[in-house]
């Protein structure tokens, strides 16, 4: 779906040549930028000379490229975030990542073998075409990361790209290294007012992108020294950081009949509620009749995703959406579907015979003649009996009921298209009452002809058994 050509490895002539930095052992060590110990790392070059420039003549660097926002391509996203997998925060590392839904991505592989401390770039098409991103170049002071393979993105698609290198370090060496949050001595805890610029080349077209909000340089300090874990959310560049994951599952609750269907929509977006695409979400029924159920979706471009599940059985259901990324899982809260039978309208049930309990199988649950066709595995019930009780409130598997002869008490004067209907396998009568058993609650699809006069019998057929 996807093709490759490495890039030319430039830096722009105003950036100066590259500089790289290490530890004051002479040694980068991964995962060791946030130590408490004061580590002075050097950089070589004009980057020896950053922290001057970055003292005195920040509002140089500031009138050269801190500008507004450009205006995307037509239908193209760009984002910016950070992962740090060394302080692993799963609501806050960058979701989607390698391996999510339609997403090229451009990074350390596999990354079960990989530690990430690193911006990230990820680039959207919202467009109804594939696109080709021609080149992806990012400035952080007089850095420049770039090298990453140009691809084509096709409509709907991402393209991420970040350290492609399987253990970090702080040298100005894109793609494989991309740890954007290391500069000066560090921990580096006070503003240093950098703002890094993305330059995205698409179809022959470069837009610089200023990341106003110092997304990837951390907020302008190293926030692994500072406050520990540097994850950040992609955030639409321009914008201050949108550190955390949001994700919604609604409704709050539903209803519906069994046999319906229920829809539940989950939402994912950062922190400040923009939406995230190409994401992965997991649903699952954790409770109720239905516990076990799962289902899958993917994020739209309005950070949605949809389930859609019918239901036989009564009771209600609690249900959970996850995102799980490389760090961990994001768990939305539960929300309730509760799955609903009616039995005959005001009150009481109508009852069928077990030797007729046979799904799909056309069975008469009212009439003059029910004792004749509605046998059961005991026998014959008494001939007054014509096939209505009102004894109970809410008829269930196990319980068992009661009436009276002929059509006291008085069946209603119609019934729904669909209603849940009481199997008997025992039937007797006492004195004026008749009582019965519950062996199995069915749903039946009523037909034509019903009437509360004993002679218009009332059909249909057993579409479901509830119990």
């Amino acid at each position: 779906m996807n093709t490759h050509r490495l890039l030319n490895n430039v830096l722009p002539a105003r950036q100066g040549p590259r500089a790289s930095s290490v530890a004051s052992s002479g040694t980068p060590i991964a995962g060791e930028e946030g130590s408490v110990r004061d580590i002075r790392r050097t950089f070589t070059s004009r980057a020896s000379r950053l922290a001057t420039v970055v003292g005195f003549g920040a509002l140089l660097l500031g009138s050269v490229i801190v500008t507004a926002v450009p205006a995307a391509a037509s239908g193209i996203g760009v984002y910016v975030g950070y992962a740090d997998s060394t302080r692993a925060n799963a609501i806050n590392f960058p979701t989607p990542w390698a391996g999510s839904p339609t997403t090229i991505y451009e990074g350390c592989a596999p990354v079960s073998a990989c530690v990430f401390d690193a911006g990230g770039v990820r680039i959207v098409n919202n467009t109804s075409a594939s696109v080709t991103v021609d080149a992806i170049a990012v400035h952080v002071a007089n850095c420049t990361f770039t090298g990453w393979p140009s691809a084509v993105l096709p409509a709907g698609w991402d393209l991420i790209v970040t350290q492609t290198a399987p253990a970090p370090t702080d040298a100005c060496a894109g793609p494989a290294q991309f740890d954007t949050s290391d500069f000066g001595l560090l921990p580096n805890c006070v503003q240093d007012t950098v703002i890094p610029v993305v330059d995205v080349t698409i179809n022959g077209a470069k837009t610089a992108y200023p990341d106003s909000g110092q997304v990837l340089n951390t907020g302008g300090v190293d926030a692994g020294g500072c406050s520990g874990n540097e994850s950040t959310q992609w955030t639409v560049i321009g914008n201050p950081p949108c550190r955390g994951s949001l994700l919604k599952l609604a409704p709050l609750s539903q209803s519906h009949p069994v046999l319906g269907t229920a829809t539940v929509t989950a939402t994912f977006t950062n922190s400040c509620d923009q939406p995230l695409s190409n994401v992965a979400v997991s649903f699952a029924a954790t409770a109720g009749p239905n516990a076990g159920l799962t289902g899958n979706g993917v994020t739209d471009a309005g950070g949605q995703a949809t389930f859609t599940y019918s239901s036989a059985k009564v009771g209600t259901d609690t249900l959970h959406a996850s995102v799980t990324n490389l760090v961990g899982s994001i768990v939305s809260t539960p929300v309730t579907v509760t799955w609903t039978v009616s039995f005959a309208p005001g009150g009481g049930a109508f009852v069928i015979g077990d030797r007729e309990n046979t799904l799909g199988h056309q069975v008469t649950f009212w009439g003059a003649q029910w004792w004749k066709v509605d046998p059961m595995n005991s026998g014959l019930a008494p001939a007054s009996f014509k096939g209505f009780e009102r004894s109970d409130a809410s008829p269930w598997c196990g319980q068992t009921w009661t009436t009276r002869p002929g059509n006291s008490p008085h069946p209603p004067a119609t019934v729904p298209g669909q209603m849940a209907v009481i199997v008997s396998s025992h039937i007797t009568k006492r004195g004026p009452v008749i009582s019965g058993d519950i062996v199995h609650i069915v749903l039946v699809r009523t037909n034509p002809g019903y009437g509360p006069n004993p002679g218009h019998r009332g059909t249909g057929t057993i579409i479901a058994t509830l119990c």
